[in-house]
């Protein structure tokens, strides 16, 4: 009789001293009802212990199948400091259901047990478990007849007002298109460009037109004669050479080249009236003619 009672005091005392050293184990789950097959519970943990004792890692449970409907996905543990004499641990573990009840059926989440040490010493601390109901997907007796089963039909798609986006739409557009159409009429572009207050830039469209055409001396002819037509579009008569100073005054937008215009009407009289187109190009090349044609249609683009 003494043997026992001493061993019975024994395993008091023992016990007493590791509930002494755990202060506090609480299960927090979410909603204990409403489950469905492939949801995943999280459940949360708090540990508190008495210094020095610290938790184990070895002793957390491991992501695996917990039983053949509950697989654990996922253990994470925050160690949340100590204070007055406590350590305290927060656990969070995702449990996965895939149980499909036939009708609203209560399971459990088991417990497990968890060991801290202080060093020298170990106590264990055990995780209580989780009840939870789960709820089939459908009905036992569907209602209605014709079918085994009843399912619900497809929620309809939802209708997006996007009236305001379509007008904003076309009114980018309608803004678009009106602004192209004014720096195509502004910078003379197809159709633009021949309107009458931009013959220089008509002529240079006309120019490269020529030069694309052949290298012969026609094409430079009628390169030359398409600026000829412009100057005299412009001063609303026939401007000859003689008549380069009283057209500049009338035009000054066109005064700062005079001299290349001067170049012009000098290689154009070697090629219309000295019959020598070759020497002409020569005195004013292709590229030359151009970038006059090009200088003068930007001089009444800026006039206008």
């Amino acid at each position: 009789m003494p043997a026992r009672f001493l061993l019975a005091l024994l395993v008091a005392l023992v016990t007493g001293d590791a509930a002494a050293q755990v202060r506090l184990i609480e299960v927090l789950g979410p909603r204990p009802f409403g489950y469905f097959i492939g949801d995943v519970i999280r459940l949360q943990v708090d540990l508190v212990l008495d210094e020095p004792f610290t938790l184990q890692p070895g002793s957390l449970p491991k992501p695996r199948p917990v039983a053949y409907w509950l697989d654990l996905k996922s253990v994470a543990v925050d160690d949340r400091g100590r204070s007055d004499g406590q350590h305290r641990y927060r656990l969070l573990l995702d449990y996965q259901t895939f149980y499909a009840p036939l009708e609203p059926r209560e399971l459990t989440i088991p417990g497990f047990s968890l060991a801290a040490t202080d060093g020298t010493r170990r106590v264990e601390a055990d995780v209580p478990a989780w009840s939870f109901l789960m709820s089939p997907l459908r009905e036992i007796m569907p209602r209605g007849g014709g079918g085994a089963i009843h399912l619900r039909n497809d929620a309809g798609p939802m209708w997006l007002p996007v009236r305001r986006w379509l007008v904003g739409a076309a009114a980018s557009g309608l803004g678009s298109a009106l602004l192209l159409g004014l720096l195509a009429y502004h910078r003379a572009w197809r159709p633009f460009a021949g309107r009458r207050k931009r013959p220089f830039a008509h002529a240079l469209h006309t120019a490269r037109r020529a030069f694309r055409s052949g290298s012969s001396a026609e094409a430079y002819r009628a390169g030359l004669l398409s600026l000829h037509r412009a100057f005299d579009a412009t001063a609303g008569r026939a401007v000859l050479a003689d008549d380069l100073p009283s057209f500049l005054k009338s035009a000054p937008a066109f005064g700062p080249l005079g001299p290349e215009i001067s170049r012009f009407f000098r290689a154009s009289r070697r090629a219309f009236f000295g019959a020598d187109a070759m020497g002409a190009e020569v005195d004013l090349p292709r590229t030359a003619l151009l970038d006059l044609g090009r200088r003068l249609a930007e001089a009444e683009r800026g006039a206008s």
